[in-house]
């Protein structure tokens, strides 16, 4: 991937790395046990983990379900990716936390990946660490704008629109209000190709793990980040016209559990991931 593969579209962002103010993509980076994330970001890290300890399996276990998600959806013949709101790459921690490409790529030679974020910083370390496979493009780029972004030419150049697309919006929606997540998903419906799959994963409320979501909420509110955790069936009523495969919308710990060729081991300890929940839908005819 050449460097003009890094190309900018949509609503502007902050992208110094000593912002003053928390970001998102860091955040989840200093939680994954990454290097870029600045001072404002571990403190309001650390205030998150005294209201949800949970937090840092949590992003372990988004990632573990990510390389799940893929290679079920390669083992359907998926070969296209387009992973929206990607964030920092990082640095896998065991063989089975995979990058979507490279979980792709576990079961298919050639598999073409467009990695999508609006954060420049994590666009250019995504960008360094994949400069040598042309099958993978990085793109700076609103993912709530859906055809612009589908236009852009380094989507347009990996991304086959006459044959069907897996979309992937992990951890993406609960960042965007309420008309913003169901356009969002209802524009990946309408230009993404017939058979195409959209996987999600969302924080929940209505759990058993409600008062920390809450308190969540008011430490992201206080930090100025709009943060939008929904119920389980206002998760489910977002993917009104997809079609939501087995086993539902669960939890995101609990997702691949006895189903299929890559379900996942019964974690240990799955209240830990109740406050997250997940899918996979297809666009049927």
């Amino acid at each position: 991937m050449s460097s003009t593969d890094l190309v900018a579209t949509g609503k502007p962002v902050r992208s110094a790395l000593n912002d003053a103010h928390p970001h998102v993509s860091r955040l989840v980076d200093y939680l994954g046990g990454g290097t870029d994330h600045t001072p404002c970001d571990r403190d309001l890290a650390d205030r998150l983990l005294a209201v949800a300890p949970r937090l840092r399996r949590e992003v372990h276990a988004h990632r573990r379900h990510t390389t799940r998600v893929v290679k079920y959806l390669a083992s359907e013949g998926y070969t296209q990716y387009l992973d929206l709101g990607c964030g920092y790459p990082y640095d896998p921690d065991q063989d089975e936390v995979l990058h979507a490409h490279d979980a792709a790529r576990t079961l298919h030679d050639h598999v073409n990946t467009v990695y999508v974020d609006n954060f420049a910083p994590a666009l250019s370390r995504c960008e360094m660490s994949l400069a040598e496979d042309v099958d993978v493009a990085a793109v700076l780029a609103d993912a709530c704008e859906v055809a612009p972004l589908l236009a852009m030419s380094p989507v347009r150049k990996r991304i086959d629109m006459n044959r069907p697309v897996a979309a992937l919006a992990h951890g993406l929606l609960e960042w965007v209000d309420d008309h913003q997540a169901l356009d969002l998903v209802n524009d990946l419906h309408t230009h993404l190709p017939p058979g195409s799959a959209l996987a999600i994963t969302h924080s929940a409320t209505g759990t058993e793990d409600e008062s920390s979501v809450l308190a969540e909420r008011a430490l992201y509110a206080a930090a100025g980040l709009d943060y939008h955790p929904r119920s389980p069936g206002h998760i489910r009523a977002l993917l009104g016209r997809w079609t939501v495969q087995s086993p539902g919308v669960v939890p995101t710990g609990l997702w691949g559990t006895g189903h299929g060729p890559f379900a996942q081991r019964f974690p240990a300890d799955p209240a830990d991931f109740r406050a997250s929940y997940a899918a996979v839908a297809l666009k049927t005819a």
